[in-house]
């Protein structure tokens, strides 16, 4: 009964390392997911206040003002949105990997209990 017991014990131990590793990738894959976003975020507005005059005046010797501007939106717009695409999927990944773990963890819990019951 007692090497039932340690035998229990470890395969608990394990279990656990388990289920912390993968938590730890979770939170990691989240981390990622929100850089990206602020990332984005940052980079557009720096391509706004650094960029956007001088490529405005440029475009303005070829296009009028107008067409200038609205070419200019559309590639930050373009930047913006692959941005926020690339991190919302980071999100939605980290997501899904820690309800996975949840449930592992969950799992993992039952299946000791039902061990030590029997």
């Amino acid at each position: 009964m007692q090497a039932l017991s340690r035998d229990v014990i470890e395969m608990v131990r394990e279990d656990v390392d388990q289920v912390k590793a993968e938590w730890v990738a979770a939170v990691s894959e989240g981390r990622r997911g929100t850089a990206a976003l602020g990332a984005g975020g940052v980079l557009g507005v720096l391509a706004l206040l650094a960029a956007h005059e001088s490529a405005v005046r440029a475009l303005e010797r070829v296009w009028p003002a107008q067409r200038a501007a609205g070419a200019l939106a559309a590639v930050y717009g373009i930047g913006a949105a692959t941005f926020a695409g690339y991190g919302y999927e980071r999100l939605r990944r980290a997501r899904a990997a820690s309800r996975e773990a949840l449930a592992v963890s969950l799992d993992t819990v039952k299946d000791v209990a039902d061990e030590l019951a029997d």
